[in-house]
């Protein structure tokens, strides 16, 4: 059994590009990764180790820190999510890339959301993942804390799996506080280290060092092969847009299957994602 911690980079309306960014735990790692974070929290005085405040020394959350003490704790951190983790996944979103070749009528079954987007496209590696190591429990998905249209369009495309997956998506998640679980925070360093790469690929906007020795610290272990950071370029984004688009039968089935998921949030007094703006 494993439990995959998610979370999210660049979400707000004004970044760039968008992560959505996992870790995948085995079930029996779970206390001994907890009690190892409490100790390690204990010792540098931290409650939520939240990577962009930690880097820029939040004064409400990390008072009297410097730069040796914020790279101690990163270092410190990398070292307990390699030994506790069997996998790390990213998946990045170039926003205006996205904008341009992505259609309204396409999104507007998808998800509006760019992380929706990066995480249907890392839901799909894991589901091969998972297939590949004939793993027959589902796994079991924490998100950090979501609401609103958020939380709605990450419900949607879970229903959307279990349809095609039953039995391994629906009543498989949770939405947790970060603060809450270490496994969250961990997912949060790793999803900021590769924001910070994501940035300086697409828009050559400097990695702050933490990032960069993070990134190089998470990309080179286990011979290259623990983490998986991955994008689309344009062209290639473009070639799957349009080889999707061309399956018709697919396209229109997925119309009907998310009008019936619509209508069932209707009849529970909920609502589903509100159709996107022309880009």
């Amino acid at each position: 059994m494993f439990t995959v911690y998610v979370d999210d980079s660049g979400s707000d309306p004004n970044q760039t590009t968008a992560i959505a960014g996992v870790l995948v735990v085995p079930a029996r790692q779970i206390l001994s990764l907890e009690s190892t974070w409490a100790s390690f929290a204990s010792k540098y005085g931290f409650k939520d180790l939240h990577a962009s405040e930690c880097v820029a020394r939040n004064p409400k959350s990390y008072a009297g820190w410097d730069e040796t003490k914020v790279q101690k704790v990163f270092s410190r951190a990398r070292q307990i999510i390699k030994k506790h983790t069997s996998k790390a996944f990213s998946f990045t979103i170039n926003k205006k890339d996205f904008d341009a070749e992505a259609p309204p009528e396409w999104r507007e079954v998808g998800g509006e959301n760019h992380y929706t987007w990066a995480w249907r496209s890392l839901l799909n590696l894991l589901v091969r993942w998972h297939s590949e190591r004939n793993i027959d429990a589902p796994f079991e998905f924490v998100f950090d804390w979501a609401e609103k249209r958020d939380k709605v369009e990450i419900e949607m495309v879970m229903a959307q799996f279990d349809s095609l997956f039953p039995n391994q998506f629906e009543g498989h998640y949770t939405f947790r506080r970060r603060k809450d679980v270490p496994g969250l925070q961990c997912a949060d360093l790793l999803a900021w280290t590769c924001f910070g790469m994501s940035r300086l690929k697409f828009h050559e906007v400097p990695m702050h060092e933490v990032a960069e020795e993070s990134f190089s610290d998470f990309s080179n272990y286990q011979d290259r092969q623990w983490l998986d950071a991955l994008t689309f370029e344009r062209d290639a984004l473009h070639a799957a847009i349009t080889l999707d688009r061309a399956d018709t039968e697919g396209e229109r089935m997925r119309r009907e299957w998310h009008r019936n998921y619509a209508a069932n949030l209707h009849s529970r007094g909920r609502t589903a994602h509100t159709r996107p703006q022309s880009p």
